[in-house]
């Protein structure tokens, strides 16, 4: 169950997703490209496109993966958010598994 994503990012164009957790389980994020990946939310200190491209993003390197615990209201994550994808230098390639 869950949802499978594939988002190829091009350089400097904002990506976005609706998590929308619907129960407990997983989420896995992979940076399948060549270069890094700036990740953030539309939150506190400006929209998706203004944070991912200026301070309030976290960045996940070329070939690693994140994984975290997910469900609705409680985790690490903000359920109820886009969360946005962007390459800073190139295009490259996010796969996300929502695994619930």
């Amino acid at each position: 169950m869950g949802r499978i994503l594939r988002i190829t990012c091009a350089e400097g164009v904002p990506e976005r997703i609706d998590l929308a957790f619907q129960r407990p389980g997983k989420l896995l994020i992979a940076n399948r490209g060549t270069g890094d990946v700036r990740i953030g939310y539309d939150t506190v200190g400006g929209t998706g496109d203004a944070a991912i491209a200026g301070v309030n993003y976290y960045t996940l390197p070329s070939g690693n993966e994140y994984v975290f615990d997910i469900a609705p209201g409680v985790g690490d994550l903000v359920q109820d958010q886009q969360m946005y994808f962007m390459s800073p230098v190139g295009a490259n390639i996010i796969e996300v598994w929502i695994a619930n």
